[in-house]
């Protein structure tokens, strides 16, 4: 859940609370609720306003704005979406079975969805002035968004290393040497290694040889094709993580780095890997930990990108999602604590100083000191990486 609200007039008396969670998008529509405590509707403007994850630039990361009269009083509404298409009835609001008058809006046709998305309840005074804002997530979990937004970043994004923003280039390259040391103890000689949603694929951008063979595949057809004629010597394919076209037990280890984040449902991703197992088979993960310490302080979902659909905790990970899947918990070796927060106190959001306004070769020392912290405390650690044994 990303929820904020954000008082600037104390005693503004009007306010909405959406409740705890997320709210999925299927086929581009969904339904959540909010509280709401208003007054006469001649003293405030209610909108609904609907952006990108993180990037509010209008108007091409603006999907719309919807405004209503909430009734006088206190009660519970019903907030209905439909983007397919967008339009001005795209957002509905309801209160005891009846449908709000939609007094204005205004919507971008045009725009360009990808997995999550910012929905905004805003409170402005007669004169415009923003009095308070409550935020939260949507995710969409429809796979043609996905696969539309990684075909735009293939094709926008180039791998190039960073120049005066070191932080996580450093912390990839930390990374590397922790999963050689991985594949090395847990992948057999021999063997044979299926990596999913491989991006570039780390097995091919660690230096040296493995003993072992490596199958490599992702969604993104041209991504796949550029990195085969680049590494011949791995094997390459196209699928989708959650349908993989390999028969039962094939595999003597999976490796699914910054994957399962982006899978709608993490139990059916966990199932589908653990198909292809031997058994005995190992499965090492790597994520976004949901509740690192910046998310803690924060108190509030902070996905690292707008493709993060499902975030996971280390609780949850190496806990209950991979003994309900079939696996054994066997280690982890997570990465780096966000111990230089600012913002605390300030009302603010919270953030990490050395992976914004500390992003600084200057810096680079503390952030290697850092990095090997999160295996002590691997609970509010930034990156997970776990490892699994099928049963």
């Amino acid at each position: 859940m990303v929820t904020s609200d954000r008082f600037l007039g104390s005693r503004w008396p009007h306010r909405v609370h959406m409740g705890p969670g997320a709210a999925p998008e299927r086929d581009r529509k969904g339904v959540t609720e909010f509280r709401y405590r208003t007054g006469d509707p001649s003293d405030y403007v209610f909108t609904v306003d609907i952006y990108g994850h993180r990037d509010h630039a209008h108007p091409h990361r603006h999907v719309g704005w919807w405004r209503f009269d909430l009734p006088r009083g206190e009660g519970i509404a019903e907030l209905q979406m439909d983007f397919d298409p967008v339009r001005s009835e795209s957002v509905t609001i309801s209160v005891n079975g009846d449908t709000l008058a939609l007094v204005d809006s205004w919507h971008n046709p045009d725009y360009c969805f990808d997995p999550l998305a910012d929905l905004q309840l805003v409170f402005r005074d007669c004169e415009g002035q923003i009095r308070r804002i409550e935020t939260t997530l949507l995710k969409f979990l429809d796979r043609d968004i996905l696969r539309d937004f990684y075909d735009r970043q293939y094709a926008t994004e180039g791998y190039t290393p960073p120049e005066d923003q070191p932080f996580l280039w450093e912390l990839h390259e930390y990374k590397k040497k922790r999963l050689r040391r991985l594949f090395e103890k847990y992948i057999p000689s021999g063997g044979c290694a299926l990596d999913v949603g491989c991006g570039r694929s780390l097995f091919s951008e660690i230096d040296g040889t493995f003993p072992f063979s490596v199958v490599s595949g992702d969604l993104e057809y041209v991504g796949v094709r550029t990195r085969a004629a680049e590494v011949p010597e791995q094997h390459w394919a196209v699928f989708d993580v959650d349908q993989l076209p390999f028969t039962d037990r094939q595999f003597d280890a999976v490796f699914a780095g910054e994957v399962i984040e982006h899978t709608p449902v993490a139990s059916a991703s966990l199932a589908e890997w653990r198909r292809v197992l031997k058994p005995g088979g190992i499965v090492i993960i790597t994520t976004p930990n949901r509740e690192r310490l910046l998310a803690v302080a924060d108190r509030r979902e902070r996905p690292c990108s707008e493709d993060h659909l499902s975030e996971l905790s280390y609780r949850e990970l190496a806990g209950p999602l991979l003994r309900d899947a079939g696996f054994e918990f066997v280690g982890q070796s997570c990465l780096y604590l966000e111990l230089w927060l600012t913002n605390l106190w300030s009302g603010d959001r919270t953030e990490d100083h050395l992976q914004s306004y500390g992003n600084r070769r200057k810096n680079r020392w503390l952030m290697k000191g850092l990095l090997p912290l999160g295996r002590f405390v691997p609970w509010v650690s930034l990156g997970l990486i776990v490892i699994g044994r099928r049963r």
